[in-house]
């Protein structure tokens, strides 16, 4: 590397916090966020608005159909970085994860070509994603269809039976006079033939049930009165779209708990993935996307290792006799995963409350939904952040946080760390999202955008800033350790050496 270079680099990480800004400001307003300025080019907002150029001049008028348009139209939206499947995640993340390693080479062609490739897996994915819901659509209608015929057959069986009532009574009417024996012999028959219809009824009910097999979700093993369990492939989940009030998807999670399985691969795969069916029959995820973007991973990796074996075994893909020699992440079963997929019961005029109390202000429609009771049932015993619990809040706070966390997060990537109980001077997103909540800084502070939240915190990085490099941080009482306090100042990022700052 060239000292021109180095020297670039060096300016680049010395400038002051505020002179980094200075380009995130021209967005800043008092209105509500908005994400479409100044966003990264591995962000899914600007994939998204990437593939839905292709979708749309890529496709002649005759073949574009409406589920084209709606998808290209709702990619292109302000929000449709707010939903998304898993494997749009991790083309995202991975991008980003490029973005940083390629920040210093300066290489404009291996930039374009690096971008040009990441839009041709985002409109993989996007393509992918399409297929589903449209699949998932057919299979819904496809059902209705189904319990239509099923219905309107128990109702002629009903007749049926109907009919055989009134014929035996009126031969029981004929005979009553003659013989009191033969009016109990009718009676009996008549009861008889009702039960042994009631049975046939049964039957073909439960074989019903015990045929279906989803098309997206596999073979169906079990249909209860509020939900229905299946055997789903991993790869499917992760073209599933997510639950859009869930948690932001965070890959360096997944990665994680993809390293951790590798250690208890003899288990399988734990627990189950919570989905929600809606009235049209789309699917999303209400439960367990960090575990579907594990097993993403894992499944990426069981591809190479069976790719590997081929290339070795030969072309006929025998498999080697030594059990020793065995990848046991081949031998990981991804294509049977347990999924209970909860069905739609009631149509948003419920006026039970979710977490407030019947006796104070109701939370709006929207957070009463299925999708929002069972979501909040399930991460009550999770640790689940209270920002992201369906009415605790509104959607104007949580956007105003989540513009300012992230993009902190996204201008000093080396100062996050993806566990909960990092140390200083790191954040971890999640918690950082929730301490700005907890702390009530803007309603204290009167904030009325993500912008000057932003603001807000860079004025208090600075403050930091001079106490700690002032020379007389021992002298203080500040007990910072010697390796956090000199990475704090190379990034000049110093809103992890404590949490004062927030009630300040």
């Amino acid at each position: 590397m060239s000292m021109s270079s180095v020297a670039a680099i060096s300016y680049r990480r010395a400038r002051p916090l505020s002179i980094r800004l200075k380009k995130s400001e021209r967005c800043f307003s008092s209105a509500t966020p908005n994400p479409k300025q100044d966003d990264p080019w591995w962000s899914l907002s600007s994939l998204h608005k990437r593939v839905a150029t292709i979708i749309a001049t890529s496709l002649p008028d005759s073949s574009r159909s409406d589920l084209h348009q709606s998808l290209s139209k709702s990619l292109n939206s302000a929000d449709s970085h707010k939903s998304h499947s898993i494997a749009e995640a991790i083309v995202s993340a991975n991008a980003r994860d490029v973005s940083v390693q390629q920040s210093s080479r300066h290489n404009a062609e291996k930039q374009k070509q690096i971008e040009k490739e990441i839009e041709q897996k985002a409109l993989k994915t996007a393509q992918e994603r399409m297929e589903l819901e449209l699949l998932a659509m057919k299979e819904q209608l496809k059902r209705k269809e189904e319990e239509r015929i099923r219905l309107e057959k128990e109702q002629l069986k009903k007749r049926e039976v109907e009919r055989q009532r009134e014929e035996a009574f009126t031969k029981w009417q004929e005979k009553v006079a003659r013989e009191q024996q033969q009016e109990k012999e009718t009676d009996d028959h008549a009861q008889t033939a009702e039960e042994e219809q009631n049975n046939d009824l049964n039957k073909d009910s439960d074989s019903s049930v015990q045929e279906q097999h989803h098309p997206i979700l596999g073979p169906q093993i079990a249909h209860l009165p509020y939900k229905r369990i299946h055997l789903t492939d991993a790869s499917k989940l992760a073209s599933l779209p997510v639950y859009e009030k869930q948690r932001a998807y965070r890959h360096d999670r997944a990665k994680e708990m993809a390293k951790d399985k590798k250690k208890t691969l003899w288990m399988g795969i734990p627990g189950v993935i919570s989905l929600m069916e809606e009235e049209c029959g789309r699917l999303s995820i209400l439960d367990g996307q960090h575990r579907v973007g594990m097993m993403a991973l894992l499944s990426e990796e069981q591809r190479k290792i069976v790719e590997k074996n081929q290339n070795v075994n030969g072309d006929n893909g025998t498999q080697s006799t030594n059990n020793d020699k065995v990848d046991p992440l081949a031998q990981l079963d991804l294509e049977n995963i347990l999924v209970e997929v909860f069905l739609p019961q009631q149509k948003n005029n419920n006026t039970d409350t979710v977490l407030v109390d019947s006796k104070k202000q109701q939370p709006p429609p929207e957070e009463q939904d299925d999708k929002a009771i069972i979501f909040t049932e399930i991460n009550k015993a999770e640790p689940i952040k209270l920002l992201d619990l369906p009415g605790v809040t509104n959607k104007r706070t949580r956007d105003v946080i989540d513009y300012a966390a992230n993009h902190f997060y996204n201008a000093f990537p080396e100062m996050f760390s993806p566990s909960q109980k990092c140390r200083a001077p790191h954040l971890n997103l999640d918690n950082l999202r929730d301490a700005l909540f907890a702390s009530e800084v803007i309603k204290r502070e009167k904030v009325g955008s993500g912008g000057e939240l932003v603001k807000w915190m860079a004025k208090k990085n600075d403050e930091l800033k001079e106490v700690y490099t002032s020379g007389d941080v021992m002298d203080g009482g500040k007990k910072v350790s010697e390796n956090a306090l000199k990475k704090a100042k190379k990034h000049e990022f110093y809103l992890g050496l404590e949490s004062t700052w927030l009630y300040k």
